[in-house]
């Protein structure tokens, strides 16, 4: 009996595990985050780009633009093509089952898909070298991580990161049509999945030279990993004077510079600048390029790959250089391996190395949304 029990209780740790874990994190930073926003009065549980999102959600995409302003405070009637329609098209099913309250809706529909992301996190541990204490470390950084405080807020980050987190568990399965399928999906949230359908292109050319394999689905994969992106980047063309890009340049300031906007931030940051905001930012950046860098041994191609082309996409170009903390998030296999790295310590050093990092995410978090006045 005492068996039976043993088993049962490590089957129920395996399927609620993952989620337990997340929650109890992101419990404790919306505490954090009430606490320190209603400290400043500046509780608001739709703030920025959430706001953008709702909007969309409530009013589709033509109405939602009147009396909305862009990054440089000017109307902008078309600004709401800027922002990918899953997320407000899955809160506008939610907001049904809410009483048409679409901010409560934001919130659980991010909460739910941040619940799928740890199931994909700690198999993708798994896949690369790690153990049940690096799936449950992964876990807790990714769940804390520094502005993760948007898995809670209707910000569809935590829809993207479990689309792709699970589409590369699928592709290092070699569940192709499953990781084209979840690509594509990917697509139709977030900008930031760009760097997910480049690993589809060349992972697609790849498999031509692979002796003795079907290759029969590499023309295919391509194409549907980028169509939900390319659908909606044509249908906003359609739709607009201006197409996607465009909109995005003049409204946000978002181009392909080079990084250079993005090195005068991080010189600034270093010389002259004292905000904590900016400093950690700075850090942040510099952290995350010359991470993927020394990592790119430690990790399968595809995982790298992708890696590095969410770091370069949030380096080369120019726009809000303050959301870049949040747009790391879409880089959480450096966390995986760091939380795989953790568990060659002993068990007090990994909890407490993961338990101060985790912390400061939490707080840092709140504090950009508490004292930092500008966008995220």
């Amino acid at each position: 009996m005492r068996a039976v029990l043993g088993s049962g209780a490590r089957v129920l740790g395996s399927l609620w595990g993952p989620a337990l874990l997340y929650l109890a994190v992101r419990g404790l930073g919306t505490l954090i985050f009430w606490g320190m926003t209603a400290a400043q009065d500046r509780i608001d549980w739709r703030p920025w780009d959430a706001d953008w999102y709702l909007k969309i959600a409530e009013h589709g995409y033509v109405a939602s633009g009147v009396g909305m302003l862009d990054a440089s405070g000017k109307p902008s009637p078309d600004g709401a093509y800027a922002f990918f329609p899953l997320y407000p098209m899955v809160v506008r099913l939610f907001a049904a089952v809410f009483g048409d309250n679409y901010t409560v809706a934001g919130i659980v529909v991010s909460t739910l898909a941040g619940v799928v992301g740890p199931y994909g996190m700690a198999r993708l541990t798994r896949l690369l070298g790690g153990n049940s204490r690096a799936e449950a470390i992964a876990v807790v950084l990714v769940a804390a991580a520094p502005m993760s405080v948007v898995y809670t807020l209707p910000y569809p980050e935590s829809l993207l990161i479990a689309l792709v987190v699970w589409a590369l568990v699928a592709l290092l399965e070699r569940r192709w049509w499953l990781f084209a399928l979840l690509t594509g999906i990917a697509g139709t949230s977030n900008p930031m999945a760009g760097p997910l359908i480049v690993v589809a292109i060349v992972a697609a050319c790849a498999a031509v030279d692979e002796r003795g394999q079907r290759r029969w689905w590499a023309g295919v994969t391509p194409l549907l990993a980028a169509a939900g992106m390319l659908g909606y980047l044509f249908w906003v063309a359609a739709n607009t004077a201006r197409g996607y890009f465009h909109i995005s340049e003049v409204g946000w300031g978002n181009r392909i510079d080079g990084g250079l906007v993005t090195a005068e931030w991080v010189f600034d940051a270093v010389t002259t600048n004292r905000d904590l905001f900016v400093v950690v930012t700075a850090v942040a950046i510099v952290a995350s390029v010359v991470a993927v860098v020394m990592v790119r041994r430690q990790m399968p191609w595809p995982v790298w790959l992708y890696t590095l082309g969410t770091v370069a996409l949030i380096v080369v170009h120019s726009g809000l250089v303050q959301d870049r903390v949040r747009l790391l998030l879409s880089a959480f296999p450096l966390l995986i391996l760091a939380a795989i790295r953790l568990t060659r310590c002993s068990t007090r050093v990994a909890v407490v190395i993961t338990g101060l990092v985790s912390l400061f995410g939490l707080w840092f978090g709140a504090y950009a949304l508490a004292v930092w006045p500008h966008a995220i």
